[in-house]
């Protein structure tokens, strides 16, 4: 009997990530990488009750070592790791005056070297099996930034040039590499991190007013990794603001200097 491919979500524990592993899990075995093990293992439980196969691992903040630990027991226990869904852990905002060294170096610990650190981890496996897939999941600042993103705009943006590097350098290997952009959803509330409690609320009530749920984001996501694309970009507002700012360059610089001011 064939075994059903395995999948790693990094941060599964975030709404977006609950959504993805319950759809997910229909179709492979899912390891649930968390920094919070409690609501891992109420996911995983749900899962098992369900008769899913599913597997909780421990990732901590500035520990590389953690990711190559979980990849190492996938594999002991599946003998294979298929694809991996890194999704961020937290959308952080706020005016880049009022943004510390303790949020950059968040960001950057959770966000960007956590990427570095689960592609290096799975890159060994993969090349043995001469074939996975990575997704790398960023917000839409990370494609548009402007006003109040540049922490997030930035992490987002070298997480998309890292992912593009390797679409091309691992192709040989067998190795698939993307981003995809997501929308503002509801659910994003709960990870959400700002430098003031003016810039708190003002996202807060972006998100909360979103016509984006999380399953549906969920099943963007799922349509984004079986697919061939170096960047996915589902949403078509995000789409059409993207073209925007790529054609009419000068209209696009205007509007976000007008949105700069009121937003002042």
């Amino acid at each position: 009997m064939k075994q059903a491919p395995t999948l790693l979500i990094h941060n599964a524990c975030t709404p977006l990530g609950s959504a993805i592993a319950r759809l997910a899990c229909e179709h492979y075995r899912v390891a649930l990488l968390c920094r919070d093990t409690h609501r891992g293992e109420i996911l995983c439980r749900e899962m098992h009750a369900e008769g899913r196969e599913a597997l909780v691992l421990e990732i901590r903040d500035g520990q590389p070592r953690d990711f190559q630990l979980a990849v190492e027991r996938v594999l002991r226990r599946w003998q294979q790791l298929d694809a991996i869904v890194n999704l961020p852990a937290s959308l952080t905002v706020g005016p880049f005056e009022a943004m510390t060294q303790q949020h950059w170096e968040s960001l950057y610990q959770t966000q960007l070297m956590a990427t570095v650190n689960l592609c290096q981890s799975a890159n060994p496996a993969m090349r043995d099996q001469e074939e996975g897939r990575i997704l790398n999941v960023i917000h839409e600042y990370g494609l548009l930034p402007g006003p109040l993103s540049s922490a997030q705009g930035a992490m987002g943006a070298a997480i998309r040039a890292l992912a593009d590097s390797l679409h091309s350098e691992w192709h040989s290997l067998g190795i698939h590499v993307g981003t995809m952009v997501i929308p503002p959803s509801s659910g994003q509330q709960s990870g959400l991190t700002a430098s003031d409690p003016l810039s708190a609320a003002r996202f807060r009530r972006q998100l909360a007013a979103s016509d984006f749920s999380e399953r549906e984001v969920a099943e963007d996501v799922m349509s984004a990794l079986a697919r061939e694309d170096v960047l996915s970009v589902p949403t078509p507002r995000i789409r059409r603001q993207w073209r925007q700012k790529r054609w009419f360059r000068k209209r696009w610089e205007a509007l976000m200097k007008a949105r700069a001011k009121r937003y002042r």
